[in-house]
């Protein structure tokens, strides 16, 4: 997602009223959902830049063992001096990095089982006649289940977390007046 807007207020002014209205990204253990505060949006800031992403709804724990947590999407902006006031440019989503691992995941996992299942085959054969075939199966099996379960995974995460996103940038238009850009 790429979308950019404009706002009346100056730069300065525009990150100070964003931070009013989104907890700074503070770790607390002793909150059910790992960051200080209570506000729906928790962001990192820099001078000109902030990266948000939704709080999570359950307890820290048990979000970091769902998939929502694995592909979490985040929304980064970047807020510039503008003709009468300031252009912000957001992009957003899962980070590059987690999908470029899960494909490596993926490929790496089904690779190994592909492997072990085709060089078992000839010393099953030759060791095991009687149970080769049912062997060969199994690898199969197990190759089109984990890949399966792998597929599926990020489905999950993103269904989990399909509207996070727009939800933040209802927020963003909500509070600081922002217009879009076409």
């Amino acid at each position: 997602m790429l979308k950019f807007f404009s706002s009346p207020l100056q730069p300065d002014e525009f990150v100070t009223q964003l931070k009013s209205f989104v907890d700074e990204e503070e770790i607390d253990c002793g909150s059910p959902t790992q960051f200080a505060g209570e506000r729906p949006v928790i962001g990192r800031f820099e001078t000109r830049r902030f990266t948000l992403h939704r709080r999570a709804g359950i307890h820290w724990i048990l979000w970091w063992l769902t998939p929502g947590q694995w592909f979490k999407p985040y929304l980064n902006g970047n807020v510039t001096a503008g003709d009468s006031g300031s252009r912000i440019a957001l992009t957003g989503g899962t980070p590059v990095a987690v999908k470029i691992l899960w494909v490596l995941i993926l490929l790496g996992v089904s690779g190994l089982i592909a492997t072990w299942t085709m060089f078992s085959y000839p010393y099953n054969l030759s060791h095991d006649p009687a149970h080769s075939a049912r062997n060969f199966l199994a690898g199969i099996v197990l190759l089109n289940l984990l890949s399966g379960v792998l597929v599926l995974l990020p489905i999950i995460g993103w269904l989990q977390t399909r509207f996070h996103i727009a939800d933040i940038v209802t927020e963003l238009q909500r509070h600081l007046d922002l217009k879009q850009i076409d």
